[in-house]
């Protein structure tokens, strides 16, 4: 109990307790009405939340999902990582040894194929390859030097078997003949006479028949004239006889007053009376001569040995007419036997000079492959002191320098091709079969955020790795147009394994089973288990599948709606913006915001319906959205 003091200084217990208790109770009713307003006030919150969540709930069993077929491009892929590679890595290295009297290049350059990084000192070598090209020289003059006398060797051994063989020949008949018909004038051999060849034997006249030659005017002889018929007129008597003309020259002669003739020449059977002194002009068809011509006797020679030897006997006389071919004398066998002899020995001589000629040649040859060798060897060791690039790139790293001596142990320098570069996937084993070669990759690098990059399968090893019961086998994809990659950045590929272009397609979700779709349509005014009214059964043809959409090969057209199942969440997760549009109550104000979900919403929701007054986020929502249809 608590004692007050009055103002003149005595306590009072009473009537102080009284007005303490009076106060007390204040208080009291204060905190009561405060409690009662507070749960007034969480009860209106909970009616209200009752209400917002009866709301949305009745709003999302009313709602119906749909999505318009479009075209668009539908992929299978199959997806790893990697890290990307230099197409080829070159260690560089020499065969040689010696100083490095050049290295013009740094760390960082661009080189290109065959360029020149090293200079190796050559001193020795220069004065090696010198001696080696006079060798050389020197076996080629001896080469050319056999090859011609191996040349003339065979030219005289074909002569040699030449004769031979005509010999031979020739002495199966031991006979001496006439080349021509015509009466024996004189015999210039006698039985027991040794002949040449070439010897003359006899003489021959025939002026049985005469050869008029005679001239034409040069542009109507011509070669076709020969073997047509020709009329004749003798000088004087005026005589007319025929012949055949037997050749036309091609010699073009002048006669007086210019005129420009060819001699023809006319076979004619001597009557009896034509001598080499008569004359006489001839006619061919309408060509007539341009003067007067004279005649030869058909046969006047002189009959020489076609053979050597005795002669054994005389065949005529003189005055004998001998046929052409006719014998005149008959040569001894042994003679003849003796001249083939010496033909057959000049065959083999000839024969023996070429062959050696031949070896010359041959070893001629060997000399000059080893000279040649030689040199090529100390050539081609001169390119090894120009130390080139092996392929265009960047050098990463330079080992030797200017003034180094090095050999073939040493390391020069690495160089990255990276004209393309490349990296592994790793694939199952259940898709590596839908793999192969030469087909398109999708890359995207970490490093090089919204980047397209495409690559191509160049290889499918065998050499698989398993690991967990589970195997994987390594494809190599190559990136042509590397863009900003960098060996060492860590890329994602995807492998189309299969792709359908501007084709029609659908959510998986508007799939029924069966192959069914249910397109909108008025008309239709029953539900179908599921699906509400406004939309009938088709039956599509289906193709290639993404997992999120499916290609509607038959059924369908672009733009038709198609009715979209519900997921459990009551959103179709797997559209794309722009696809889905949902149908919502009539209605008016959206109601309070509440709890955000998947749909991004707010004041100004582009999508409408019932969500529309759904907050973005996952806090308390706040607004109104705009109503639905």
């Amino acid at each position: 109990m608590s004692l007050f003091k009055k103002k003149d200084g005595t306590k009072t217990e009473a009537a102080n307790g009284r007005k303490v208790r009076k106060k007390g109770k204040g208080k009291k009713i204060i905190r009561i009405v405060i409690i009662l307003l507070i749960l007034l006030i969480l009860a209106g919150l909970g009616y209200k939340k009752l209400i917002a969540d009866k709301t949305q709930k009745t709003s999302s069993e009313n709602t119906v999902q749909t999505a318009k077929v479009e075209t668009r491009d539908i992929e299978n892929v199959l997806t790893s990582s990697g890290t990307v590679q230099p197409l080829n890595t070159y260690e560089v290295k020499t065969l040689v040894e010696g100083e490095v009297i050049s290295a013009d290049f740094e760390e960082g350059d661009e080189v290109k194929k065959g360029q020149v990084l090293y200079q190796v000192t050559t001193d020795t070598l220069d004065k090696k390859i010198d001696q080696a090209k006079t060798s050389v020289s020197r076996a080629e003059k001896n080469y050319d030097k056999s090859v011609k006398n191996y040349d003339k060797a065979k030219s005289n051994y074909e002569d040699a078997k030449k004769d031979y063989d005509d010999a031979v020949e020739k002495y199966k008949n031991l006979n001496l003949t006439a080349p021509d018909s015509g009466v024996i004038t004189e015999l210039m051999v006698k039985a027991g006479d040794n002949v040449q060849k070439g010897g003359q034997i006899a003489k021959i006249y025939d002026n049985s028949y005469m050869l008029l030659e005679v001239y034409f005017n040069a542009s109507d002889a011509v070669s076709s004239l020969v073997g047509k018929k020709a009329s004749i007129e003798l000088s004087g008597s005026g005589e007319a006889l025929s012949g055949t003309v037997t050749k036309v020259s091609s010699l073009e002669e002048a006669l007086s007053g210019n005129r420009i003739v060819k001699k023809v020449t006319i076979k004619v059977k001597n009557p009896g009376g034509i001598t080499t002194e008569s004359k006489a002009t001839a006619t061919i068809g309408d060509l007539s001569s341009s003067q007067e011509g004279a005649f030869q006797v058909l046969t006047d020679t002189v009959v020489t040995a076609d053979k050597a030897g005795e002669i054994a006997k005389l065949s005529v006389e003189e005055g004998d007419r001998v046929a052409a071919g006719g014998s005149i004398a008959v040569l001894d066998k042994d003679s003849t036997s003796e001249q083939l002899d010496s033909y057959e020995k000049a065959v083999e001589n000839a024969k023996d000079s070429m062959e050696n000629a031949n070896d010359s040649i041959e070893t001629a040859k060997e000399s000059i492959e080893d000279a040649k060798s030689s040199l090529e060897e100390a050539v081609d060791t001169k390119t090894d002191y120009s130390i080139t690039a092996p392929i265009s790139g960047k050098v990463i790293s330079k080992d030797a320098l200017e003034g180094d001596t090095i050999n073939n142990q040493s390391s020069l320098c690495t160089i990255y091709d990276l004209s393309a570069v490349s990296f592994e996937m790793y694939v199952d084993e259940l898709d590596v079969r839908s793999v192969a070669v030469g087909q398109e990759v999708n890359v995207t690098a970490d490093a090089l955020e919204n980047t397209k990059i495409s690559g191509v399968v160049t290889n499918i090893s065998l050499e698989s790795t398993t690991n967990g019961g589970v195997t994987q086998y390594p494809v190599t994809v190559r990136i042509d147009d590397i863009g900003d990659l960098l060996p060492g950045m860590n890329v994602t590929g995807e492998i189309v394994v299969e792709k359908a272009e501007g084709v029609l397609a659908i959510p998986a979700d508007a799939l029924m089973r069966g192959n069914s779709v249910y397109v909108k349509d008025s008309t239709v005014t029953k539900a179908n288990g599921n699906v509400p009214a406004g939309f009938k059964e088709v039956q599509i043809e289906t193709g290639l599948t993404d997992g999120d959409y499916i290609e509607a090969k038959s059924g369908l057209t672009a733009g038709e709606e198609v009715y979209v199942k519900r997921t459990s969440s009551g959103n179709t997760q797997n559209m794309m913006p722009g696809m889905i549009n949902i149908e919502g109550a009539p209605g008016g104000q959206g109601g309070p915001g509440g709890q955000g979900g998947n749909w991004q919403g707010g004041g100004s929701s582009q999508r409408s319906g019932s969500f529309g007054g759904s907050q973005g986020s996952k806090s308390q929502g706040g607004g109104s959205g705009s109503g639905g249809k």
